[in-house]
Order: structure tokens, then sequence, then C-alpha cells
């Protein structure tokens, strides 16, 4: 038995599948037992989003042309090196800014399955998060899509250039999500980069970030959107996925001997975080690095 339910949460609208007297096999005996339901749910309001794997690979995007060039190279990339893990390379947009057509097309010839979602707007936080990040709390809906066992979400600042499929296997030792630790003002912090995050979908971890983000008592560092809510609801709740999954630039600038410690050929995520990779130039501060994405297909 089966049934599809059009919901809606914080006017939010999602599709939920019901599935009742589901069987399933004991992986050890072979035997068979009934579990009574399992809950799939995605936010994509886009009728032909269709899921075919259990893993997915997410960024967002706006109307922003440089990210969308950014992000061609960011799927291709994955698609060449990540292998031997199936999974759905997935682009979140916004229903209320939908991309071009020509985008869409040359997203798709990439690998990318379009999700638009709902914005997902803290009227209580208008002005006080930085304009650029404001459509941000749209990476929200990722916990919600169930119909999904992991979603690693990525920026669209970023390029992959070798395999993570240790990274989308990873044990998260029990934690919510899978990040790694930031840098800002030229220090090590004690907060995290949400850049590259791993996570396990769930509808009632998804649930509890979205009352808590609408609660205006609730406080977090408003001016870096997600990344500020994210870090005060899972403070002490995340594992840490290492440096070669989220090589953040600012550490090649400011945390030159930790960055040297490894080699730029094991790095499997570049994280163009002080100098977005459309602008950078091989002759420029970041050259060895930069020269990475510019000589990428």
């Amino acid at each position: 038995m089966a049934f599809l339910c059009f919901c809606s949460v914080s006017n939010i609208i999602y599709h939920t599948s019901f599935f009742g007297d589901y069987e399933e096999i004991n992986k050890d005996d072979g035997s068979m037992h009934k579990i009574d339901s399992i809950q799939l749910s995605h936010h994509c309001v886009n009728d032909d989003f269709q899921p075919k794997h259990k893993v997915s690979i997410w960024t967002m995007l706006n109307d922003n042309p440089a990210y969308i060039k950014s992000a061609l190279k960011l799927g291709r990339a994955l698609k060449k090196h990540t292998v031997d893990t199936e999974f759905d390379l997935i682009v979140m947009t916004l229903e209320t800014k939908p991309l071009s057509n020509d985008s869409m097309r040359d997203l798709a010839n990439v690998g990318f399955i379009n999700c638009a979602v709902s914005p997902i707007r803290p009227t209580h936080l208008e002005g006080k998060t930085r304009k650029d990040l404001q459509e941000k709390f749209g990476v929200l809906h990722v916990f919600a899509m169930t119909v999904y066992d992991t979603a690693l979400f990525i920026d669209a600042d970023t390029f992959v250039q070798g395999p993570i499929d240790d990274l989308l296997n990873m044990d998260l030792e029990g934690k919510t999500i899978g990040v790694t630790k930031d840098i800002r003002a030229r220090k090590w912090v004690d907060t995290f980069n949400t850049g590259v995050m791993l996570l396990h979908p769930a509808l009632s971890t998804y649930d509890k970030l979205i009352e808590l983000l609408m609660d205006e008592n609730f406080e977090f560092e408003y001016i870096m959107s997600d990344q500020g809510f994210l870090n005060a609801v899972y403070k002490d709740d995340w594992h840490e996925i290492g440096f070669l999954y989220n090589a953040n630039l600012a550490l090649y600038r400011f945390q030159r001997d930790f960055w040297d410690q490894h080699k730029l050929e094991d790095i499997r995520i570049i994280h163009y975080t002080m100098q977005k990779p459309w602008r950078c130039n091989s002759k420029g501060p970041y050259g060895p690095i930069c020269q990475v994405w510019i000589d990428a297909e």
C-alpha cells in the first residue's frame, strides 16, 4: 500500500510518500520481515524530479552566471572522479528565481537533476543576514530529502579534483552532520564551515531546524545565514570530515605551514573562499590553486 501527500509546513510545500507493509530482506539469513511504514519525502516542487539512487550530491544556485559556470566544472569533476559510488547529482534552485533554459540545459548535460524548492525566509531576520547569503537558508531543505539515505551538500565555489567515495561513505559516529573546522580572522576557530556538509536526511531533524529558525528568541550569528544558524544548532553535534575534503583557501593564505603539510594532489575538495575561482589568476597570490580550476574542463 502506498499513497502520496502534498503537504505544507511553514508555507513550504513538500512531497511525502508513505509505504505500508513494506517487506525487507534480512541480509544475514535471507528471511523477509515487515516494516510497518517507511516515510520518504522531498521538497522539490518540479514534477520532473525523479531520484534514482540512495546517495545524493547537492549544490545550490541562483541566477548568478559565475556560480553557474563554477557548478558546471564541479559537476564534470564529480562525474569524472567519483565512480565507485552511484549518486544523484542535484542542483537546488529557487522556484521564485528559476534559472534560464540555457543554464538548465547546460547543467542537465553535465548530469545535474533539478530540484526547485520554495524559499525559506524567516521574516524576523530581514536586514540581519548578509545580502549575498539571504537565500542560503534554502540549504536546509536538504535535511528533509529522505528519498536519500545520504546527502552531501557542496558550495558551488568549490572544486573536486579527486574521488570522494570515502567521504560519501564516512561514518559520522553518531553526529548529525559532517563538516570541517573553520578559519576566520586569520585563525582557527571552534566553529565549522558548511561549504562541504555530509548528512543523513530525516524529517524530524528538518522540522526541528525550521522550528528553531522561526523562533525569534533563538540567537545565532545572523549575518552568516545558514552557516551561523547551523553552528548554533550543532555546536556540539558535528563530525570532523578533515581538511582534504574542504581545503579552505584562507588556510593557504593565513595558515600556510598547515596547508603545505599536504600535497596539492591529495586534496579532494578545494574551497575557493578568499578568491572565487572564476576570478582566479594563475599569477596571483593563489596561483597554483587557481591553476587547478583554470585547467579544469
